[in-house]
């Protein structure tokens, strides 16, 4: 009887042996490489769905509540963790998103800082942001248009009471995204703004294209569009004026020639004469292009006598299509 029962006291006692004997691998103090490739998974970085309120230099972790490409952190200071890829890796897209902050708060650009500026290029003009703002509604029900203006300032429009802190503006009466302006979104509310209410106007990626019209020519060079006219379709058309003091005329004589200047005008083009509403009777005259830039008006008398004209302002107009 006292055999039967030794024996598995003695088994008990062995494995108890074993199992205290067993050996703890630390793998930050192993000396020799780890290869890890042909395990089945591997799972190396925290993860959570918030930031712990703590952190030790080189730690990383993976925040699954955030964007997919914007959610692995690394702490690069005591408690000070650093999304990594963000600043570089965030599109153009993601820089002057609108996001629902409170009832009363909406906050536009909040990727946008000195570290990382949200940049407008309109034209040859680069506007920098570097600082988000807020929009903050303080009654009223309808819809928020949030826009680029044509001047590059970043603005809410809206037909309700809103204000704006620094780096956009607030233009009441706006029920539509003005012409010209860059969309960015759109926002409903209701004495506040809807947590669910904003549309995503943005678009990363386009293109406008430009055609040459009846008298128009657009010629493409370098990513630039020139838009000219077309010569051949559109007339050129001067006009310019003088006053004139010709001298007395004889009956049946011609004064000399007066001339004026006219810039453009060219030898041979056919020049439409405005002569004075108080032109003396009988008298008749003639005008043209005697030089480049140059209009000569001649004045005959055909009254049957002597007539000394009075100072007057003659013009002429030419319509040149060439």
């Amino acid at each position: 009887m006292k055999s039967t029962l030794l024996f598995p006291i003695l088994i008990l006692s062995l494995l108890a042996v074993s199992a205290a004997g067993q050996t703890q691998i630390d793998l930050r103090t192993q000396a020799k490489d780890i290869d890890f490739s042909n395990a089945g998974s591997t799972k190396p970085i925290q993860m959570g769905a918030a930031l712990p309120a703590t952190c030790a230099t080189g730690q990383t972790f993976l925040l699954s509540s955030a964007t997919l490409g914007q959610n692995l952190y690394v702490c690069t200071a005591a408690n000070a963790w650093t999304r990594q890829g963000g600043a570089a890796m965030v599109s153009q897209l993601n820089d002057f998103a609108a996001t629902w902050t409170s009832p009363s708060t909406l906050t536009i650009g909040g990727n946008c800082s000195s570290a990382t500026p949200c940049n407008l290029r309109l034209g040859s003009t680069v506007y920098s942001f570097t600082q988000s703002c807020t929009a903050t509604i303080g009654a009223g029900f309808g819809m928020a248009y949030i826009y680029f203006d044509s001047t590059g300032a970043l603005t809410v429009g809206h037909n309700l009471t809103v204000t704006t802190s620094a780096g956009c503006q607030a233009v009441g009466g706006v029920t539509n995204f003005p012409a010209g302006s860059i969309p960015l979104a759109t926002w409903t509310a209701n004495w506040a703004w809807d947590t669910t209410g904003g549309l995503d106007y943005r678009a990363m990626l386009a293109e406008k294209g430009f055609a040459g019209g009846t008298g128009l020519i657009t010629t493409d060079a370098g990513g630039s569009t020139t838009i000219s006219v077309d010569g051949t379709v559109v007339p050129t058309y001067l006009t310019g004026t003088a006053v004139l003091n010709f001298p007395s005329i004889a009956n049946g004589a011609c004064a000399a020639d007066l001339s004026f200047t006219l810039a453009g005008a060219a030898v041979n083009d056919g020049v439409a004469p405005g002569w004075p509403n108080a032109l003396e009777p009988g008298l008749v005259g003639t005008m043209r292009v005697s030089a480049p830039s140059t209009i000569t008006v001649r004045l005959c008398n055909l009254s049957g006598s002597m007539v000394d004209p009075a100072s007057a302002t003659f013009r002429a107009t030419i319509v040149r299509s060439f």
